[in-house]
């Protein structure tokens, strides 16, 4: 979802341990998500070194806000909640010029979405996701898979660590190469074991050579487009030592309407229980970066006022080690939750203020 336009069918330890975290049905009078982590690891992670919100099993509140500060403010208000953590995109970028020094750093910023004074405004403790595209759209159709395997774009990679570092931003989440198991995306991960191969060495490459800049402590997340391609996660996985946080994006869409909504979301190929199960075993927390309601319609299939999904979002957050969670406050996520009292007030039960 994000940037990459609206899809017709939809959008978007081991052992004891995977028995443990796939809790996903939601239950009757669950406690606000977010109490699930106590002060003291808010504590432990902010004094690891990096000064990061996220981490682990932080399981910090994020939106997304339309890239717009007083969008933000406005969905502050609507939930009774201040958010600290923003997700904002770098991925339509026309040319390496762009994608290596963001649009959203003060000095290309327009009025409002200045997004680099608001995360290092001083008296704050604030953090961004940054969904960064793994090229620029000039590269489109051109052999960028096998290029960016041999380690061709690592300068870029490392101009934009460079970048991001002397802006404050050297913490930041980058969630790279966002939902590639999606057909249409420009950084599709293919259809072949060696595609497959191509595109773990390509993300690799981009993360080593962010990574060896001086200042440089991001968190990378690898991002999936939940049920849309279920090409099965192992053979596209980059590697643990990579990884540091694994994603879905998963909108309440793409199921027929139905009493067991939420159940079918939830278990299906390429979903939110397969990707806890995956993390599990690999260790790693888990992130929701994209999610939201979604209208009604033949081809969307979406839920539309739907609070058990918003229960279920919830849930997962509350039973699993979620380093973050982001509403898609845009489009017909944002009208959706903005108009409905059911599911606004299942948002501000979980995620923000108390009560309808």
């Amino acid at each position: 979802m994000g940037f990459l336009k609206l899809r017709a069918a939809l959008v978007c330890a081991s052992g004891l341990l995977a028995a443990l975290l796939l809790i996903g049905t939601p239950a009757a009078g669950y406690a606000r998500a977010r109490h699930g982590r106590s002060p003291s690891t808010r504590t432990a992670l902010t004094a690891s070194g990096t000064g990061a919100l996220i981490g682990g099993d932080s399981k910090t509140d994020c939106v997304y806000a339309a890239e717009s500060i007083s969008i933000l403010q406005g969905f502050e208000q609507m939930v009774n909640h201040h958010f600290d953590c923003v997700l904002v995109y770098n991925n339509a970028s026309p040319d390496w010029a762009g994608w290596d020094d963001p649009w959203f750093l003060t000095r290309h910023a327009p009025p409002g979405h200045d997004w680099q004074q608001w995360a290092t405004a001083a008296g704050t403790h604030r953090e961004l996701i940054i969904t960064q595209g793994l090229f620029p759209s000039d590269l489109d159709g051109t052999n960028w898979l096998q290029a960016g395997a041999s380690g061709a774009y690592d300068t870029y990679a490392r101009t934009l660590a460079r970048n991001l570092v002397a802006a404050g931003l050297g913490s930041s989440v980058i969630r790279l190469g966002h939902e590639a198991n999606y057909t249409g995306s420009p950084w599709f991960i293919g259809t072949t074991r060696q595609s497959f191969q191509l595109w773990d060495e390509f993300w690799r490459q981009t993360v080593l050579a962010m990574r060896s800049v001086p200042g440089a402590h991001f968190l990378f997340d690898w991002c999936i487009n939940a049920y849309w391609k279920p090409v099965p996660l192992a053979e596209w996985y980059p590697g643990n030592d990579v990884v540091n946080i694994i994603g879905i994006d998963t909108y309440d869409a793409g199921v027929p309407a139905g009493d067991a909504r939420w159940s079918r979301l939830y278990d299906q190929p390429d979903g939110i229980k397969a990707v806890l199960q995956f993390a599990a075993a690999h260790g790693k927390p888990v992130s929701i970066p994209e999610w939201g309601l979604w209208t009604p319609g033949p081809t969307t299939l979406g839920g539309g006022n739907d609070p058990a999904y918003v229960n279920g979002i919830a849930s997962v957050v509350r039973h699993n080690p979620v380093a973050y969670q982001s509403y898609f406050y845009n489009h017909a996520a944002a009208a959706l939750l903005s108009s409905d009292p059911l599911s606004l007030s299942a948002y501000r039960q979980s995620f923000g203020g108390v009560g309808g």
